[in-house]
């Protein structure tokens, strides 16, 4: 952190120098504008229109050789390192193409500009400016929500493919969210457009990144009810008590975030303890058939308790003291 001393300037006005590292980075030059922002305690400076336009970021990922997981692992890394342009190459594309192209379709605002025999390019077409992280959060959520619901409700019902592609939709918008947060830390001009400060925004990461985790769990218990069998209706109904308490503090988590009612995050940490336990007395006294699939459906209870205790301490990192977020229907 630099200091810098206040110099007066005539009879109502102060001045301070600007660091020449920050008028280097934002390519400005004596004549230019800078925007100012009082926030309370803080003064924000922005550079003004900068007339010069830069080149988009661009990555190229050289194909030939990767397997499809090594490659999507790649598309995804530079969508989430806010490459504007991605060229995808490779004498081996055609066998891969329509696999590739369906990896691009799931990153929200990536759309395919041009196809050749051995190229894909795909570009950007959002404008991060104009993204809610709000409402991103909050669209998470309900998917969520129903996904657990339905999940629940597989006791009876076998809803897996529809929560497989709910968990898709998860996906994409948490991808979104850290892109639009990496673009943030990259550029923190950008948070003039965010009510939110960089150590807010890195908690709110870690928490869609716990919701995305909590969604893949659901999707996992989904999953293993489908091939359970021979439980009794005791088990059944011991099971969807289980869940239920899971659920109930997924909702409790998600109500102090929203509030920023850090008492109500602190309670739902320190029942992290009793919510495993449920999950313990359960697997050892209750389930006596089908002990491979339910035990393992258990498990993923048990990981699902601990990321909503994450997402508890993300809360409580936050603290109580900012802006109540304004919930989006």
């Amino acid at each position: 952190m630099e200091t810098r001393k206040i110099i007066s300037f005539g009879s109502s006005s102060f001045v301070v120098s600007v660091p020449k590292t920050w008028i280097t980075q934002h390519k400005l030059k004596k004549g230019d504008t800078i925007h100012m922002e009082n926030r309370n305690d803080e003064l924000a400076l922005y550079p003004g229109e900068i007339h010069q336009k830069e080149e988009p970021s661009r990555m190229l990922i050289e194909i030939d050789g990767c397997d499809l997981e090594l490659i999507k692992s790649k598309i995804v890394s530079a969508y989430l390192n806010n490459y504007a342009i991605i060229d995808i190459k490779g004498s081996e594309l055609p066998k891969s193409a329509a696999r590739i192209k369906a990896v691009l379709r799931n990153l929200t605002g990536m759309e395919i500009i041009q196809q050749t025999e051995t190229k894909i390019t795909a570009k950007d077409l959002l404008n991060i400016k104009e993204i809610s992280l709000p409402t991103l959060v909050r669209r998470i959520d309900n998917i969520v929500r129903s996904m657990i619901m339905d999940s629940i409700d597989c006791l009876n019902i076998c809803h897996y493919e529809s929560i497989n592609e709910r968990d898709m939709d998860v996906n994409r918008l948490v991808f979104l969210a850290r892109r639009v947060i990496h673009g943030i830390f990259a550029d923190p001009s950008l948070l003039r457009y965010f009510k939110a400060s960089l150590v807010e925004l890195m908690f709110i990461r870690d928490i869609v990144i716990h919701l995305e985790k909590i969604g893949d769990e659901t999707k996992r218990v989904a999953r293993r009810l489908r091939t359970a069998r021979n439980l009794t209706s005791n088990e059944k109904e011991e099971f969807r008590t289980v869940y239920s308490v899971m659920y109930n503090s997924y909702l409790t988590v998600m109500k102090a975030y929203y509030k920023r009612n850090t008492p109500l995050a602190f309670d739902v940490e320190m029942e992290n303890k009793k919510r495993i336990g449920l999950c313990n007395a359960f697997t050892e006294e209750t389930l006596k058939n089908d002990v491979v699939e339910t035990s393992r459906a258990m498990d993923d209870l048990r990981n699902m308790s601990v990321f909503v205790g994450m997402i508890a301490k993300s809360v409580l990192g936050m603290g109580s003291d900012q802006a109540v977020i304004k919930t989006v229907l």
